[in-house]
């Protein structure tokens, strides 16, 4: 575990200087994720949120600028490290840590809010890790993840891969693609949801960790995807979900 766990590491601290911001994408689509925080969390100032798997902070960003006391986690130091750069230029208060996702060192009960976007995918144990989230949330507390279908299918489009590296191979997305490839393939057989996961996989998840009230928020409020310009394999584009449930 402890090796994966490493890896994992390694692939995101590679990535934390590239990993793109909402608002690099468009305002459109910062505007839109920070508008259904607020919908979802919304309350009293000053109540303590944590953001797990933060990156680079952008969901600590938007949950700062909604009054909440706001700490950020995630395994990989760059990450935090370019979270708390970005924190800065904002003129916001955030307590960013390096931490474990399916071992938190926060005492029970702590946080009225808990929130991960596009995390789940990548731990090995995510049953683990939802009990945890659930376990330094206070009683009545709000719980909103985000993840989706990611069709992470490297080892099948291996050939893909070596043959867009031929061609671009000084372009920026063919090293991403490559680097993932590397770091990634390796793991495939520890990480349940390694090809991504539905809403539906994630409400099992949830109910199994006990949460209550587990809802699905209408993505189609998006009018552009926030994730990809392109459409994947098969023509399909990938799909992604918005979660939220209660202690």
């Amino acid at each position: 575990m402890k090796e994966i766990k490493m890896s994992i590491q390694k692939y995101w601290d590679w990535r934390s200087k590239s990993y793109a911001y909402d608002t690099e994408k468009s305002m459109y689509i910062s505007n839109k994720w920070e508008l259904i925080l607020k919908e979802l969390v919304s309350g009293d100032s000053g109540r303590r949120a944590l953001d797990i798997g933060t990156g680079r902070g952008q969901f600590a960003i938007y949950l700062a600028r909604l009054g909440f006391d706001v700490t950020g986690v995630d395994l990989s130091e760059n990450m935090i490290y370019q979270a708390g750069k970005y924190a800065l230029s904002h003129n916001l208060n955030i307590d960013f840590k390096t931490g474990d996702a399916e071992s938190l060192e926060f005492e029970d009960s702590t946080f009225d809010v808990v929130v991960s976007r596009n995390l789940l995918w990548t731990l090995a144990q995510p049953d683990k890790a939802l009990c945890e989230w659930r376990r330094v949330m206070k009683r009545g507390g709000t719980l909103v993840v985000s993840d989706g279908l990611w069709m992470n299918y490297t080892w099948k489009r291996i050939h893909h891969l070596a043959l867009n590296l031929v061609k671009r191979i000084f372009q920026r997305d063919s090293m991403l693609s490559f680097r993932f490839f590397c770091s990634y393939a390796p793991l495939q057989k520890s990480l349940p949801f390694y090809e991504g996961l539905r809403f539906e996989e994630a409400e099992s998840l949830l109910k199994t960790a006990r949460f209550k009230k587990i809802e699905s928020y209408d993505t189609s409020c998006f009018e552009i995807n926030p994730y990809f310009k392109k459409k994947r394999m098969n023509n399909i584009e990938p799909l992604f979900f918005i979660a939220y449930a209660t202690r």
